[in-house]
């Protein structure tokens, strides 16, 4: 189940979600559920533990509460209803979407009652480890859709902002791809491919429990290694491993495949080429501060635009060509970066 109940500020969220060139802020005080389906109570900028049974219980409270429900998320704007608060309430279950109303502020103080309850706030490395538990892997035969050992680099990117070049992780992987198994092993900026023999996947499956029985916290510091398995119906659920002992094993698991080739990695990949790192700062560094963002948004969208043919006539000069924005003085539009003519 997916839950995001949450007291809103409407011209502050509003706001939030609207700014440009930076990671935007939810400044909801809101009760949600990680992908890992752990709950995290946000209040105030501070995050605070809750258990998943405290938190099941919850939510079976606000929705005791609720009055109404509607079709669609929550309108993205500065008043609903002739208020300026309100409160969020979406829940997804079974493959079902309901959203529900309830007295914003009978929502606050249920949200306040449970920060009270729910002891200290956690810093960056207890959220993490807190939203993203390690599960276990069933008992007997599951799929294993990948193993993974690469660098981690968290992305930055505001959602506004299209990222337009990718950072090499020093990934080595082993995956499987519609019945097919292959693995990629690094070694420097060499990429070694080889393709994994059906018959080898029960020995892989058995390293991998293995493997398992001595996982890793999620929490890793930035440019450090990280390593994980995905398994599950469609390799949704991770369990996080030590890295060196997952390279060790992918390096092992490649020593038994069909070799297939080598490539050399050659960086960071930048509008859809290859360029070095020392090549990409170069040219980033001559554009002014207060211009790269602007740029970074107009080259995605001029590309997108080029591959989609020619660009009508504007039919007008003061309005985007794209999504029909105002200009406002602004050599790109502010809602899609493109560049008005």
């Amino acid at each position: 189940m997916s839950v995001y109940i949450a007291y809103r500020d409407l011209p502050r969220y509003f706001n939030d979600q609207n700014q440009m060139g930076g990671i935007p802020f939810n400044s909801d005080i809101r009760l949600t559920t990680s992908e890992a389906g752990a709950y995290l109570l946000t209040y105030s900028g501070q995050d605070y533990a809750v258990s998943n049974e405290r938190g099941e219980k919850f939510t079976e409270e606000v929705l005791a509460k609720c009055t109404d429900k509607h079709r669609g998320l929550f309108p993205l704007k500065p008043s609903y209803n002739g208020r300026n608060i309100a409160a969020v309430i979406e829940i997804h279950k079974d493959r079902d979407f309901a959203y529900y109303d309830m007295d914003a502020e009978e929502l606050l103080q249920m949200l306040t009652a449970l920060r009270d309850e729910s002891g200290e706030p956690l810093d960056r490395k207890g959220v993490i480890n807190h939203c993203y538990p390690n599960p276990a892997l069933p008992e007997g035969d599951f799929f294993l859709q990948g193993i993974y050992h690469q660098k981690f680099i968290p992305d930055k990117n505001s959602p506004s902002v299209i990222q337009s070049f990718t950072y090499d992780k020093v990934t080595s992987d082993f995956w499987v791809y519609d019945g097919e198994a292959h693995i990629e092993v690094r070694e420097d900026n060499t990429k070694n491919t080889y393709d994994v023999p059906a018959e080898l996947i029960p020995e892989i499956k058995e390293k991998v429990r293995q493997l398992c029985e001595d996982p890793a916290e999620a929490y890793v510091e930035e440019g450090a290694f990280e390593a994980f398995v995905n398994f599950g119906e469609n390799g949704e659920k991770k369990i996080f491993t030590k890295p060196d002992k997952t390279l060790a094993l992918l390096k092992e698991i490649a020593s038994k495949c069909v070799f297939k080739g080598s490539e050399e990695v050659k960086g960071i990949s930048f509008y859809g080429g290859e360029a070095s790192r020392s090549a990409f700062c170069e040219m980033f560094s001559k554009i002014p501060p207060d211009m790269q963002t602007a740029v970074l948004v107009s080259q995605e969208a001029q590309a997108v635009r080029k591959a989609a043919g020619p660009d009508p006539e504007p039919a007008d000069p003061d309005r985007c060509l794209y999504c029909g924005a105002p200009r406002n003085g602004h050599k790109f539009c502010t809602e899609c970066g493109g560049e008005f003519k």
